[in-house]
């Protein structure tokens, strides 16, 4: 099978080759695809509609792939995007959000590129049955019948009658037994195989995940029955293991979606794609988090939100809602920050859609500072972050680049509140420079 391998937001002329008449019409077809039956999240999206962007894009340097990474086969070709950060960075992103070591430093070294995204859906998947299983095992009830002279459980008077009537001298009973043996258990053993089939040698799970499975595969055999989704959803929960419900979902969708090989020689359209934008926002969230001691609010849960434009007849009318990433401070906010999974800098300098949105959110939330945070280059900080803050009506506003290893994402996040929060309450110097200036820039290149 052909196979076209691209790096993620990376325009055309920049790839290992130029792409033919024929793969050029091949990708065009990619571009109108959705993405969405595609895009594995293992629920770590907010309450909101999640941002759908098409798979490719194209401008005047040709084509490029968006916010996703991962594989799509179609008509027989297979046009595999990987991050253009590194699978370690990512890794290390899914790592920080979950507080989990997604993939054991043995495992994230293949100079396969194939396997990476077999790698990125086992950090995914892995991640997700770690943290469920930090207090307890998908361990569900189910009620046991026995009958004997003596009473196990409860006596079932109903039961007991019906084997006198047939001339039994025994007693019915039932018992309630917690069993490892149950739906939601058999779809994690089964992608467990999955992937092990696919990373083998690798020491992908590493011994928590190692011990998890061992009692599994223990209740359930090594090769269950793959449950419906409809038994997974109505699998009895309690609180502690209400978390082996998403674990098994995820599960459930890698298997039946099967994205990494079965379907391979065939003329149809399957694929997984993971949502690096989404990964990069929530990474910054966590940062945040251990920046300040202030309360930090993940603005896109839907709890926290402003609008564009109140109603001055009725103010419960409201126009354009905002749902900036994250929230630093409560009644007032002190600080907003609006993730960016995109490079800083260059000759159109800062995206005019995006300044404009910083400027609404800092406008509606009335947040003295404000920025819009990407991921850090080799390249050093770029001149709209040499320059900021950039001082406007609304607030301060700046144009971050963030380390992508936590330590240092959380240093420069302090540093910057501590120092922006200074520069906002003293005027623009001859130094400064305004936000009229910068959108002029930007209409002008």
């Amino acid at each position: 099978m052909d196979r076209f391998t691209i790096n993620d937001l990376t325009p055309e002329r920049f790839w290992e080759r130029q792409p033919t008449v024929l793969e050029q019409h091949w990708l065009a077809e990619i571009a109108e695809l959705s993405p969405e039956p595609f895009v594995l999240r293992a629920q770590l999206q907010g309450d909101h509609e999640p941002t759908i962007e098409p798979i490719l894009g194209r401008d005047v340097e040709g084509w490029r792939a968006n916010r996703y990474i991962g594989e799509i086969r179609h008509n027989g070709r297979t046009l595999a995007i990987r991050p253009r950060l590194g699978i370690e960075t990512i890794t290390g992103w899914i790592s920080t959000i979950l507080n989990v070591q997604v993939l054991p430093r043995a495992a994230t070294h293949s100079k396969d590129t194939s396997s990476v995204v077999t790698q990125l859906l086992a950090a995914l998947w892995r991640a997700s049955v770690l943290t469920a299983g930090q207090h307890a095992l998908p361990r569900t009830p189910d009620r046991v019948a026995s009958h004997g002279m003596s009473v196990h459980g409860r006596l079932d008077v109903a039961g007991t009658a019906r084997r006198r009537a047939a001339g039994h001298r025994d007693l019915v009973s039932t018992q309630v037994v917690r069993s490892y043996n149950n739906a939601p258990a058999n779809a994690v053993v089964l992608a467990d195989r999955y992937f092990d089939q696919r990373l083998a040698g690798s020491r992908w799970r590493g011994n928590r995940l190692d011990e998890h499975m061992a009692v599994l595969r223990t209740a359930t055999g090594s090769r269950p029955k793959l449950p419906t989704l409809h038994e997974i959803r109505t699998a009895r929960y309690s609180p502690i293991t209400a978390k082996w419900r998403r674990a098994a979902e995820l599960s459930w969708q890698i298997l039946n979606a099967d994205p990494l090989g079965v379907a391979a020689d065939d003329e149809s359209t399957h694929g997984v794609l993971i949502d690096v934008a989404e990964l990069w926002e929530l990474f910054v969230l966590h940062c945040a988090g251990l920046a300040t001691d202030q309360p930090v609010t993940h603005g896109t849960t839907g709890h926290s939100s402003g609008h564009l434009a109140r109603s001055t007849v009725d103010p419960s009318r409201t126009m354009g809602k905002l749902y900036p990433d994250i929230l630093i401070g409560d009644s007032p906010v002190s600080a907003l920050l609006d993730a960016k999974y995109k490079r800083l800098g260059g000759m159109g300098g800062v995206d005019r859609g995006d300044l404009y949105q910083l400027h609404a959110y800092s406008s509606s939330f009335e947040a003295p500072i404000a920025a819009l945070v990407y991921p850090e280059t080799d390249s050093g900080p770029p001149l709209e972050e040499r320059n900021s803050p950039w001082h406007s009506r609304a607030g301060a506003l700046s144009f971050l680049t963030l380390p992508t290893e936590r330590a240092r994402c959380v240093a420069k996040l302090a540093s910057w509140l501590e120092h922006s929060a200074q520069a906002a309450i003293q005027p623009p110097t001859c130094r400064s420079a305004s936000l009229k200036g910068t959108v002029l820039a930007t209409e002008q290149d």
